[in-house]
């Protein structure tokens, strides 16, 4: 359900609500029906859980948040919503990804002090849904660039192997697997007013951002109602094969063959919540997954290699830019990642 925060009805069960209820109460008795919202006021109470760890409301949802510290942290843009997300992004992330939202119900500059969000750390990983790119993130940008055309190599492979080595659900925006050449615009087909209103109002809302205080500036804005805008956005399928594409397509195979082997089979039944922590551009996350094993995640997304005094503590899944030190230790370059799996305590 797109854009529940937008959606306003006061009585109780509200609609949302009465979506759900009706979902698991008809067919979701005899098979498996997800219902995935996007909220941007972060309603844990809409992710509910049963006694058995069944959803009761939602199934999940879109994780903004998560999106939002991790575009900081790649691009270093800091406009608009992302001012939220920019004054320490590493930490934010690290919660993000350790117990679900970022904004668990602080004051929010960008909306004038007010709230947002609610605690979310009772909520088990897969009620979750992360990425780095989506048709909003993507398509509502003014040039509808991808993320890879934005953000250094290094930081956008930090990030992606963040997202599909982490426990919530990953999302790809088509195109991604393969870091497409090609952007992806906002395109409509509306009649001559209304395509003439969606122009102009798409240029008003883009002059509120520093790049486009300048009339000439907005006015390069891509047409969202001219043919060649929606035919810029048409993915090149050929390009997977060949080159930088063709590497990035064996990456992301390679990390979703990762996932499969050491993640998703322990899913089911992982707890509530995991541990984190930051510094010098670094973070840490843990899980416990639903067998009683561990998955840690380590990333540095600072400028200078970090040297950490402790080896692992489990079976190294995944490493990229980590190195061991003579007498033990690890150095994690700029742009490291490196996922561990340990057994059940005891």
């Amino acid at each position: 359900i797109d854009a529940v925060h937008a959606i306003r009805d006061d009585p109780r069960p509200d609609i949302i609500e009465d979506i759900a209820r009706s979902l698991r109460a008809g067919p979701g008795r005899s098979r498996r029906v997800h219902l995935v919202l996007e909220n941007d006021r972060n309603e844990a109470r809409r992710l509910a859980r049963g006694p058995r760890g069944e959803p009761v409301a939602g199934t999940a949802q879109w994780n903004d948040d998560v999106h939002h510290f991790i575009h900081v942290l790649a691009t270093g843009e800091r406009d608009g919503y992302y001012a939220d997300f920019a004054d320490e992004p590493v930490a934010g992330l690290a919660r993000a990804l350790a117990e679900g939202f970022g904004w668990q119900g602080e004051p929010s500059a960008f909306r004038d002090g007010e709230r947002r969000g609610e605690p979310s750390a009772h909520l088990p990983p897969v009620a979750f849904v992360d990425f780095l790119q989506t048709h909003d993130q993507v398509g509502n940008r003014a040039f509808g660039e991808r993320l890879h055309a934005l953000a250094p190599a290094g930081r956008e492979r930090t990030a992606l192997a963040c997202l599909l080595l982490s426990p919530q659900v990953p999302l790809l925006f088509m195109g991604e697997e393969w870091a497409a050449s090609t952007p992806f615009q906002f395109f409509c087909d509306f009649g001559p007013d209304l395509a003439r209103a969606v122009s102009d109002g798409r240029r008003r809302e883009f002059g509120r951002f520093a790049a486009f205080e300048d009339e000439a500036a907005r006015a390069r804005i891509p047409d969202p109602g001219a043919p060649e805008t929606f035919a810029r956005s048409k993915l090149q399928w050929a390009e997977r094969d060949a080159g930088p594409h063709a590497e990035r397509l064996a990456l992301v195979k390679a990390l979703l063959e990762c996932r499969r082997r050491h993640v998703v089979p322990r899913l089911a039944g992982a707890a509530q919540g995991g541990r984190w922590e930051s510094a010098k551009g670094l973070m840490r996350v843990e899980w416990t997954l639903g067998d009683g094993s561990r998955l840690a995640l380590r990333a540095n997304f600072g400028p200078e290699a970090v040297d950490l005094p402790a080896a692992p503590a489990g079976e190294i899944v995944w490493r990229l830019g980590v190195h061991d030190l003579p007498g033990g230790g690890l150095r994690l370059d700029p742009g490291a990642v490196q996922a561990e799996r340990a057994p059940a305590h005891g």
